[in-house]
């Protein structure tokens, strides 16, 4: 009689199965079938070396999506071979403002709203080490819209020149043979020149220079040193002499204290007696004055007795002269004491020294 078979284990194996099948779909998928994507396509004149399935794909630095599969393209009518890179751009890394999931449209509409904005995708490498290039979207809208039309049924990204292609245009432009001609033209005659007699002996020249250059800071060296030397000695005997000049000027200065406060006061007696002289000499005037209107009065009523040749005029003439000759010497005296105020301290002719 043949076993009946267990169908709690055989529901178990299914069920296991079946598990097994799904981890494996995600795991194996990368999770394809639970995540919204956006195939695109893109056909770069340039060459894509370096772009492999996988890279990633990024707009503004930011990774967008991965590279599906890079293809090399021949029509077999003109035979024009290209090489299309196909890309996909998961939903899932873009977003709303308002934070909600972003969700394509099945008619692609929304993708072909960017590109008439002017959305372009451009090579950007990603490591000098590794020279890997990725797939960099960025808005460019000066840039001009060029659609190969040649796969139907991807979304086509026009693209725009990268760096990438303007370095690597203008390397292909480049006269490189003529630059290396060049070049190696300037080697050569670098080289003729280090290798001339007349460099070797410039250069020999130089290295004498050079010593004799030495040979000259070194007098020069002795030279501040013996002047260091002599100047120190010189600086201690100004010191010494400034000291006593100092000193001296000192002393002059005490002695001139001293001297003026005498000055002071043999100028003020100086002015005291002129001012006495000019009081007695005015008296003195006008007393004359009045004794020779009493004498014009006397000579008036005495006409005899003042004739010519009398004694009493005589007398009286030579009285006056003598009168006048003394106003003039104190006059003469008043006004050299003014001028020499010393001359009381010192005596008259003496200059203080």
């Amino acid at each position: 009689m043949a076993r009946r078979a267990n169908p709690t284990l055989i529901g178990g194996f299914v069920v296991g199965a079946a598990l097994l099948t799904v981890v494996g779909l995600v795991v194996l998928g990368g999770g394809h079938f639970f995540r919204q994507t956006r195939a695109v396509v893109a056909y770069f004149d340039a060459s894509v070396k370096g772009v492999a399935i996988g890279g990633p794909v990024t707009f503004q630095g930011a990774k967008v999506g991965t590279v599906t599969d890079v293809r090399v393209v021949i029509d077999p009518k003109t035979l024009k071979i290209t090489t299309p890179v196909f890309f996909e751009i998961d939903a899932s890394r873009l977003t709303e403002p308002s934070g909600a999931k972003f969700a394509f449209r099945k008619d692609s509409g929304n993708t072909r709203q960017l590109i008439e904005r002017g959305l372009r995708a451009q090579l950007e490498m990603q490591s000098f080490v590794t020279g890997q290039v990725g797939i960099a979207l960025s808005f460019l809208p000066d840039t001009p819209v060029k659609l190969t039309g040649l796969s139907k049924d991807y979304v086509e990204v026009p693209t725009a020149p990268s760096n990438i292609e303007k370095l690597t245009r203008t390397l292909e432009n480049l006269p490189l043979a003529e630059i290396m001609t060049s070049a190696k033209e300037t080697i050569d005659g670098v080289r003729a020149l280090v290798q001339a007699p007349e460099t070797k002996e410039t250069l020999r020249s130089l290295q004498a220079a050079v010593q004799r250059s030495d040979a000259t800071l070194v007098a020069i060296q002795k030279l501040a040193q013996h002047v260091q030397a002599q100047i120190d000695p010189v600086m201690t005997k100004l010191d010494a002499t400034a000291k006593s000049a100092r000193g001296a000027l000192d002393q002059a200065q005490s002695s001139l204290a001293r001297l003026t406060p005498r000055v002071d006061d043999s100028l003020k007696d100086y002015q005291t007696l002129a001012r006495n002289l000019d009081d007695r000499l005015g008296r003195l005037s006008a007393s004359l004055d009045r004794t020779l209107v009493s004498v014009d009065r006397t000579l008036g009523g005495a006409d005899d007795v003042m004739a010519d040749g009398s004694n009493v005029r005589v007398s009286l003439v030579s009285a006056l002269d003598e009168l006048a000759e003394a106003a003039q010497s104190i006059r003469a005296l008043a006004d050299y004491l003014e001028r020499n105020p010393s001359s009381v301290v010192f005596g008259k002719g003496r200059v203080p020294k």
